[in-house]
């Protein structure tokens, strides 16, 4: 439901059958403040931080492709 409120307020952009990658971006970039971050296990919140929430705290490696066209 608190996405379809959030796409109902436009800070979220749906695309097809989910919501639009550049909005989601956009969305953790402009409101952190929004995810319950603290209470998200660890590997959650490197999924976030990959997705453009900042968090100085945690550092993860950008995953690569290399390698899997080979």
């Amino acid at each position: 439901m608190t996405i379809h409120r959030y796409v109902k307020r436009g800070l979220l952009r749906r695309f097809k059958d989910g919501i639009a990658e550049s909005s989601f971006e956009g969305f953790l970039r402009s409101h952190p403040e929004m995810v319950p971050y603290e209470k998200l296990k660890h590997d959650q919140k490197e999924w976030l931080v990959l997705n453009g929430y900042h968090d100085p705290s945690i550092w993860v490696q950008q995953p690569s492709v290399r390698g899997l066209l080979d």
